[in-house]
């Protein structure tokens, strides 16, 4: 029976990783583990004298019959769903004109890159002054065509402006990563398909899009998982008001935890929330091999 060999490189490559390794099994599972075990007590803050015993799922009972966690977990879906579709539609828009080798093309995608690189919280900042209902600029520039909303008093009107900030956030990344796809495909099938006297439209629906799926599957994980932890932006832009209307399932938790300092419910909403994505992410990325596979 022979034996396998073991590469040097390979060694090296371990012992290079090691560290990294190391840093985030510290600075992640330490925490996750306690935050577990902290999930299945009594522990208060706020009386730090008071025995801490096992209490089983209760907190888990509890946190997922809370009015308010499920409140923030409609609206989660709500603004991530909304956003997210906007975001992969013009995304693709614009990556499908700026793909083309045209002059100053380059310069409209680092442009456009703009809004991905500022700081969520420089961006909540930056929206709230633009919604502000005294001098805003959509407050004074709609209201010349007769659109003039309370954009962060009124809840509709919240939820829209929090879709907003997170589409024109998000939307470059994106784009970009719809474009490096692009740029990937080969050309034969293009070629074949003018040849054969296609039009623009048959050619986006049955060669681009087949092939871009894949492409479109890692952007969506990966964009999806990010979208559930949005927290900083609305933190700034609105703290989840008017009442709960924009309060998503990481700012709740967040009071929950930080706030009201009810540590260990917070952290069984948090476990109920990691495993909710943990399935969505877990189905969308099986669904992008189904996709891989069918184009092989």
């Amino acid at each position: 029976m022979m034996k396998r060999k073991h590469s040097p490189d390979l060694n090296y490559g371990i012992v290079f990783i090691l560290p990294a390794i190391l840093f985030l099994s510290i600075t992640s599972l330490i925490p996750l583990s306690y935050s577990l075990g902290v999930s299945f007590t009594n522990l208060n803050l706020l009386r730090p004298g008071q025995p801490i015993q096992f209490v089983g799922l209760q907190n888990y009972s509890t946190g997922i019959r809370d009015g308010e966690f499920l409140t923030a977990a409609w609206n989660t879906i709500l603004i991530v769903s909304v956003s997210l579709g906007l975001q992969l539609l013009i995304g693709l828009m614009l990556s499908l004109i700026l793909s083309q080798e045209r002059k100053g093309f380059r310069l409209w995608q680092t442009i456009l890159l703009i809004p991905n690189i500022i700081a969520p919280v420089v961006v909540g900042v930056l929206w709230r002054l633009m919604f502000n209902p005294d001098y805003g600029i959509f407050k004074l520039g709609l209201a010349q065509i007769g659109i003039d909303k309370p954009w962060l008093q009124n809840p509709i009107w919240a939820k829209v402006a929090v879709i907003i900030v997170e589409t024109w956030t998000w939307t470059p990344f994106v784009m970009l990563t719809l474009i490096a796809g692009l740029k990937s495909l080969s050309d034969t099938p293009f070629e074949a398909a003018r040849i054969d006297g296609a039009s623009g439209l048959q050619i986006f629906r049955y060669i681009t899009m087949p092939l871009l799926k894949p492409v479109i599957a890692v952007t969506l994980l990966l964009r999806l998982m990010d979208a559930f932890k949005m927290f900083d932006s609305i933190y700034v832009l609105t703290y989840g008001g008017p009442g709960l209307a924009t309060e998503v399932l990481s700012l709740r938790i967040y009071k929950k935890g930080l706030k009201y300092f009810d540590i260990t419910e917070a952290s069984a909403q948090s476990w109920i929330f990691l495993i909710c994505i943990f399935v969505i992410s877990y189905i969308i990325a099986k669904k992008f091999v189904q996709v891989e596979k069918r184009i092989e």
